[in-house]
């Protein structure tokens, strides 16, 4: 993110403070309610979105070293994520290629070398077969032949990409949509993996996103919580293709640095901020003064009104210095955290999807003040080739 852009964001959320900031909608917006509830576009999504897409799945640090690797299901397709001895990442289909077991179970490690549970067959790193077991009695196989299936992976700025589905290489930086200089401005690969949980709700998993969506709502539902913070009913709007990005003021840090600076570029822009990233297809990329989290979202099953979240923050290095140095857990900030997602935003995104599987209305609205919500829902639309939603005329 260049100066200009963190001068821009800052000048918009100041001056809202004095007149209570633009609105960027073109107006109000109806969005169908059946698309938390119908199960021939559910099955559409699994397909496009979370095997056909790019996905973001973490960042670096979530392989620290040559020699470790991450297992995550959370697709519908087990992958094995790896850092070969070279430091080079990879990822797999985590199914054996003797009966489609899987090899790995969920979770993070160190290992180069991954025996399948059911008969020993074995791969390193790489993906490579190295061994079957008791082969004289099973019979001659190509062992070159039968490496674990790979998946296309990248790694730029710190994020690791894969696509759930063999086929041509990953653009990380068309993936971004211009977002690029934002993910080198926060400088991911200084930050270390800290903590990760996964929350399930019985929401869409698109309604989960939409908690993501606005602030219009937090001097209301949150004002015992986010409203003490951040300053509700005020971001800035920007698209960069299918993704989206919005910043909120951090109310208290802002006051105080008006008195304490003279000109916005002496500012501390993280501190006085929090960035609010939409990527494309199913991630939710918050940037604050102490973490960077990272929220995928991912439908639960077959039923379309039920979802899961996997969170994963990770810390800067003062940060981590601060853990090290004390006797605090990472997975302390998941209680604060989870109180506001689980007990407020996920609470009333249940009864919104209760309201939609009961049919009693077809529509929601979005407002002039909501336009992250009409971008997200536009860009699954474009996404599946459906038809736009647009405000209608006054």
């Amino acid at each position: 993110m260049r100066s200009e852009e963190r001068l821009r964001m800052l000048g918009i959320l100041k001056n809202g403070f004095a007149n209570g900031g633009p609105i960027h909608g073109d107006g109000v917006v109806r969005s169908p309610l059946a698309d938390f509830t119908c199960r021939r576009l559910a099955a559409d999504e699994k397909r496009v979105f979370f095997r056909e897409t790019p996905l973001l799945m973490g960042l670096s640090s979530d392989l620290p070293a040559p020699g470790t690797y991450w297992a995550d299901s959370e697709t519908g397709l087990p992958i094995l994520m790896t850092r070969d001895g070279d430091g080079e990442f990879h990822a797999f289909a985590n199914t054996c290629r003797h009966r489609g077991a899987q090899v790995v179970p969920d979770g993070r490690g160190v290992g180069e070398r991954f025996a399948c549970p059911f008969h020993a067959w074995t791969y390193n790193g790489r993906g490579n077969l190295v061994a079957v077991y008791r082969e004289s009695r099973f019979g001659a196989v190509d062992k070159n032949a039968l490496g674990l299936i790979e998946l296309p992976a990248a790694e730029r700025h710190g994020m690791l990409w894969v696509r759930p589905t063999p086929g041509a290489a990953i653009d990380v930086d068309a993936a971004l949509g211009g977002l690029s200089d934002d993910m080198r401005h926060w400088k991911l690969p200084q930050h270390s993996y800290a903590a990760s949980q996964v929350l399930r709700a019985n929401v869409n998993w698109k309604l989960a996103i939409d908690t993501f969506g606005e602030n219009y709502h937090f001097d209301v539902l949150h004002r015992e919580s986010l409203a003490q913070e951040i300053r509700g009913n005020l971001q800035t709007h920007d698209v960069f293709g299918l993704n989206y990005r919005m910043v909120f003021a951090q109310a208290r840090r802002f006051e105080e640095f008006d008195k304490a600076f003279t000109e916005l570029r002496e500012w501390p822009f993280r501190l006085a901020t929090l960035s609010v990233y939409f990527i494309f297809p199913n991630t939710i990329f918050l940037v604050d003064p102490y973490a960077v989290d990272v929220l995928r979202m991912f439908p639960d099953g077959d039923d379309p009104s039920r979802s899961r979240t996997a969170h994963s923050f990770y810390a800067p290095p003062e940060v981590k210095a601060f853990y090290e140095e004390s006797e605090h857990e990472y997975a302390e900030r998941f209680v604060g955290f989870n109180h506001v997602i689980l007990n407020e935003d996920y609470a009333i995104a249940e009864s919104t999807q209760r309201s939609a599987n009961a049919g009693i209305q077809s529509h929601v609205l979005f407002g002039r003040n909501e336009p992250a919500l009409l971008h997200y829902h536009n860009a699954h639309r474009r996404g599946l080739g459906r038809p736009l939603l647009a405000p209608e005329e006054a």
